[in-house]
């Protein structure tokens, strides 16, 4: 869990292969290519939160986690 960090960058997390939960809520998150392209680093992920970003704010942000990542089981995101 990462929350309320003041996170921008998450490209380090990519070594964690065998993550499966993760928690990023409300950091400063703003690039959703490089969010997606660490996302798809990370097979195991089945539980992800990155709602109160700026990055989540984004409609084609929240289609392209629910669509590109069958494997979540959990996702906390407002779809507004």
């Amino acid at each position: 869990w990462l929350n309320r960090n003041h996170i921008l960058i998450i490209d380090p997390l990519k070594k964690l292969k065998k993550l499966n939960t993760l928690g990023l809520f409300h950091n400063e998150i703003m690039n959703d290519r490089k969010t997606i392209e660490v996302l798809e680093e990370l097979p195991n992920i089945r539980d992800l939160s990155i709602d109160g970003n700026p990055v989540s704010t984004k409609i084609y942000f929240k289609y392209e986690i629910i669509f590109r990542f069958k494997n979540l089981e959990k996702i906390y995101i407002k779809c507004i």
